[in-house]
């Protein structure tokens, strides 16, 4: 069977922010998933999403804390590949010699090569099946907004309607408890889930009846499918990809059953709206970079390549906040920065300067809320954002 070498996976993963460079890696030759697409960029592109979603695949599969041995290869391939920190920077943050952390490096990437190696070559046919969904959820990029969860929960059912018929269930009215069902949520990945567990339900529960309850739990809004009946195999496998599916989307997804052959499905979003966050960057690695520290349905974000689009773009998009970058081609970012705060239509979106660039006074002298020095974490990038919207 063909393998991938710890040697090919350092090559990709140092070149994960150089579009060439990734795409005509050694990895990317030899799967024939990232093979067979035409243009650098898209091959780039997938590879980088495939690479990140590799080292999530090493996360411990419980809480173990940061720094710990359990953790260490999923924390130092983070640190180094998808932070960006060099390795002084790394034996602070584990507290470990310069030894130790080339060693874990060393073993980290003999791991994620493990985890690729399933994708080469032939004979792959039942790895890929059974990783397809990881496949969907890596290339998926969602938009969260506000939707109303009680019109997507009440399409989902009336789509369902002739399987229901078909297994003579009957779907119950949707009762809700308390006012207001605007949620936070992709609305198609949402009526998506929704569908699959429903179609599960009833199946499961062939000549009885499915019922559908909205309720407050906390902050959240939760809703909860019952009915009688034991999903078989098939069904159950179903309902669990649905669950990865809901979880990918920061959705709380939960499958209780009973001895008594009574089930519950509750499914919990947050409520509000997105946080919509404007990236002007020329790097793609750096947006998609972004995107993975804003994966959650908090945040809404939208990129922008081509400085010299970006006043337009705030302009429609009206974004809460700007992450801005200053070594661009063709428009700087200071260049950018000066133009968004003499517009009235852009003046009083926040802006905060990512940058190799230093310099925090030049950054709030032309109106700048924040500067902050690339690389940067994902913790100092949510705790400014989140400290200047509130301010």
């Amino acid at each position: 069977m063909a393998t991938i070498t710890r040697e090919e996976v350092h090559e990709a993963l140092a070149s994960l922010n150089d579009n060439v460079r990734l795409a005509r890696s050694a990895i990317a030759v030899c799967l024939p998933e990232i093979a067979a697409l035409a243009g650098l960029d898209e091959r780039a592109s997938r590879l980088r999403a495939l690479l990140l979603q590799a080292i999530e695949l090493l996360r411990p599969p419980h809480r173990f804390p940061f720094g710990s041995l359990e953790s260490r290869s999923y924390d130092v391939l983070t640190l180094r590949y998808v932070e960006n920190q060099g390795i002084k920077q790394i034996c602070e943050e584990l507290a470990l010699g310069r030894r130790q952390v080339h060693r874990a490096l060393i073993q980290a990437e003999e791991r994620l090569s493990q985890v690729l190696a399933p994708r080469v070559g032939n004979g792959r046919e039942r790895s890929e099946e059974r990783d397809s969904l990881t496949d969907e959820l890596t290339a998926l990029a969602s938009q969260p907004a506000q939707v109303d969860l009680r019109e997507v929960a009440q399409g989902a059912a009336h789509l369902l309607r002739p399987l229901a018929e078909r297994f003579r269930v009957r779907l119950g009215e949707l009762e809700a408890v308390g006012e207001g069902a605007l949620v936070l949520a992709d609305q198609a990945v949402l009526k998506q889930v929704l569908v699959q567990l429903l179609s599960s339900a009833i199946q499961a529960a062939a000549g009885s009846q499915v019922g559908l309850e909205l309720r407050p739990v906390g902050a959240e809004l939760g809703l909860v499918i019952r009915f009688h009946g034991r999903p078989g195999e098939a069904q159950l496998a179903r309902m669990l990809d649905a669950r990865r599916i809901a979880e990918s989307q920061s959705m709380g997804c939960e499958l209780r059953l009973d001895d008594a052959a009574c089930a519950e499905i509750e499914l919990r979003l947050k409520r509000g709206r997105p946080t919509s966050v404007l990236v002007v960057e020329d790097n793609a690695g750096a947006i998609e970079l972004y995107r993975r520290y804003l994966a959650s349905g908090e945040w809404q974000l939208h990129g922008v390549s081509d400085p010299r689009l970006a006043l337009d773009v705030a302009r429609h998009n009206r974004p809460d906040i700007v992450l801005l970058d200053v070594m661009m081609p063709r428009m700087d970012g200071w260049s950018v920065l000066e133009l968004l705060r003499t517009q009235p239509e852009t003046a009083g979106i926040p802006v905060v300067i990512c940058s190799v660039v230093d310099d925090p006074e030049l950054a709030r002298s032309l109106g700048a809320v924040a500067s902050l020095r690339k690389p940067l974490s994902r913790g100092e990038l949510l705790t400014t954002l989140r400290r200047c919207l509130r301010q």
